[in-house]
């Protein structure tokens, strides 16, 4: 069993940690790209698309899951 030490050691580690500012030259994510960027098709959206792709145009069943994927999460930005 490896000694990781007391409570103690650990408060004082973070005491004796030098402090990090943060860069000024970093920029800000665009609010609208963040606000969208979570929508996430279910899996039966997903499955039903993928099975629209294939009626029209064949394809393989995974090459049809990642374009309806991609195309519902792109729809679902805008």
């Amino acid at each position: 069993m490896s000694n990781l030490g007391t409570t103690k050691d650990c408060k004082m580690a973070n005491k004796n940690t030098p402090k990090t500012t943060p860069s000024k030259t970093a920029t800000p994510a665009a609010p609208a790209a963040k606000a969208t960027a979570s929508y996430k098709p279910t899996q039966e959206e997903i499955a039903a698309r993928a099975f629209e792709i294939y009626q029209r145009y064949g394809g393989n069943d995974q090459e049809n899951w990642l374009r309806a994927e991609r195309e519902l999460i792109a729809r679902g930005r805008r």
